[in-house]
């Protein structure tokens, strides 16, 4: 799918790493005191940090408490609420589960406790955890599960039931299907204006746009292609483009062809970002720039810079490497002091039409400057997300959603959280650099916003100055629909300014045609559909699909910016504890 929430998530695979044999035990609930914490209107929030007082003594090595209170109608579908007792058994499963996603950050929970106020949890951690808002982005239902210390059978024969507003009727790799619950309901049958929303995988734009012009799908949500600017230029079909900080970004790994810092800057310096514009996203997008502050968008972090305005240099790219002793071999490629040449992998997703033009131009462009391009292709998105996860390249071109939270960008592109063969991390764009880190871990400690802005743009800086990243182009989010067959416009059109498949918007839906059925199509999810393994998490929640079946306390409503899901009554807030 397309249009993705700003949580930066692992890849698919299950990870390697050795779990560890024991862990904190988790308390039984206690009673404890809250904070204050409201709203600035705008999807931040704003904290009154208060150290707790409890009953029993906040654990001797709590360094962060987590709190967040579930909405009054935060109900499984079978009518028990959600609480304390399904976020600690999430806790266990996410930590102790073989491949489970986001390990460390759950094995960081010493204890989890029931608070004073109604539905109120509050989560210790013995360090502070700065991407907390990629934490309890799924919860599991303590009794539907049979043990909580392993789920990775749990769901092989019965998806999880789903919340809300809608039961899970099956999910599998073909299909998601919905069930309103109200419609299940005595009176109220009228108040869902469909019977079933039916999510497809589709495989790729051009499927999606076929499937919708001859009528099979309802609505689709596809990434930006030829396929999609031709086939949507239909009268008889609803589309609506959005600006939601989408961007594509070229990345040079710091291992492999690139560990060479001269070649690296070498190859970054050759790269001629108008020409990409020209060739390949003007077709595409009409008239646009190359982007120029970094792989970000958020117009606080962006607003009158431009660190990589000046990429541009091959001249000086080539004095580099003949100072360096590097020369020339006998097809015209460089090779370097000794006679080694260098291949430089790069990593594909196959079947997407942009990828392809820009295969066309970039290797021919980069062959008459010297270097030797190696296409990868990978047969989906998914085994691309495998590979890019597990360092198996050099150079990769991708398209990501606008990160707005420091959190979340500290963890995408800080040294410890790099991702490799061995140890699968958030950071997968291989991206590492030590002054980097520390300004990122300074802006995390960070109260003023305009101290965060200094940090971040200095972040950019440093991506410039390492020459790991070159930011191409801006792009924008796409929805498209029968008109005759679904509405209304606003609702699905909601949706397309969301970014995500939020179930209160789709809840909005109506069945225009009367077969009583909605379906929406999508590019594709992965395969397993186990919402705490990594292979499950990957497009998952990332792109709504799994929010729709298992409850989290974070969703986003303009696409990028992470704000509290209606799971919980407000903001989930953070207190450090020393």
């Amino acid at each position: 799918m397309a249009v993705s929430v700003a949580v930066v998530l692992p890849a698919c695979a299950g990870s390697d790493e050795t779990l560890p044999t024991t862990s904190a035990p988790l308390a039984t609930p206690t009673t404890v005191a809250t904070t204050d914490e409201g709203s600035s209107g705008d999807g931040s929030s704003t904290t009154t940090e208060v150290v707790p007082t409890t009953t029993l003594p906040i654990p001797d090595n709590a360094v962060m408490q987590l709190a967040f209170q579930f909405a009054a109608d935060a109900l499984w579908p079978n009518g028990t609420k959600i609480g304390v007792d399904d976020v600690r058994c999430t806790v266990e499963a996410l930590r102790s589960t073989p491949g489970s996603v986001g390990v460390d950050a759950y094995d960081a929970v010493i204890d989890v406790r029931a608070g004073r106020a109604d539905d109120l949890v509050e989560v210790y951690f013995d360090r502070f955890v700065a991407d907390y808002r990629v934490l309890f982005d799924r919860l599991l239902q303590t009794s539907a599960v049979e043990t909580c210390s392993d789920v990775s059978t749990a769901f092989d024969d019965e998806a999880p039931s789903g919340w809300g507003s809608f039961r899970v009727e099956a999910w599998n790799a073909a299909q998601m299907i919905l069930v309103p619950t109200a419609s299940e309901e005595d009176g109220d049958a009228d108040t869902v204006g469909f019977d079933r929303l039916v999510l497809v995988p589709l495989g790729s734009s051009a499927i999606e746009v076929d499937l919708l012009r001859s009528g099979q799908v309802d609505i689709i949500i596809p990434d930006v292609s030829i396929e999609t600017v031709e086939g949507l230029s239909d009268p008889n079909l609803g589309f609506e483009q959005f600006d939601l900080g989408r961007h594509e970004d070229m990345f040079l790994r710091s291992t492999g062809a690139f560990a060479d810092p001269v070649f690296r800057e070498a190859f970054w310096r050759s790269v001629d970002r108008e020409v990409l514009v020209d060739e390949v996203y003007e077709p595409l997008l009409g008239a646009t720039n190359v982007w120029n502050c970094g792989p970000v968008t958020l117009d606080d972090w962006c607003v009158d810079i431009a660190p990589f305005a000046d990429s541009f240099d091959p001249g000086a790219g080539a004095q580099m490497l003949t100072e360096a002793g590097w020369t020339f071999d006998g097809d015209g490629y460089w090779q370097d002091e000794t006679g080694e040449p260098h291949e430089i992998i790069w990593l594909v997703a196959g079947g997407r039409a942009r990828q392809e033009q820009l295969i066309d131009v970039l290797v021919p462009m980069m062959r008459d400057e010297g270097f030797r391009l190696k296409v990868e292709s990978v047969g989906s998105e998914f085994e691309f997300a495998d590979r890019l996860a597990a360092g198996d390249w050099d150079l990769s071109v991708y398209a990501q959603s606008g990160i707005a939270d420091v959190g979340l960008l500290a963890a995408a592109n800080s040294c410890s959280e790099f991702s490799t063969a061995e140890r699968e991390g958030w950071n997968v764009n291989g991206f590492c650099d030590a002054e980097a880190d520390a300004l990122l871990a300074r802006a995390l400690t960070m109260r003023d916003d305009d101290d965060h802005i200094a940090d971040v743009r200095a972040v950019l800086g440093r991506m410039a100055e390492t020459h790991h990243v070159l930011p191409l182009v801006k792009l924008p989010s796409i929805i498209a629909w029968r008109p005759d067959t679904v509405g209304p416009v606003e609702s699905v059109s909601e949706i397309g300014a969301s970014g995500v498949l939020m179930i209160e918007q789709l809840a909005t839906l109506e069945d225009l045609d009367g077969d009583g059925t909605i379906y929406v199509g999508v590019e594709e999810w992965a395969a397993c559909t186990n919402p705490v393994l990594s292979c499950g998490a990957a497009g998952w929640f990332a792109d709504g699909i799994g929010a729709l079946a298992v409850p989290g306390i974070w969703t986003t409503k303009d696409g990028v910016t992470i704000t509290h899901s209606s799971l919980v009554r407000q903001a989930p807030f953070v207190t450090e504890l020393r």
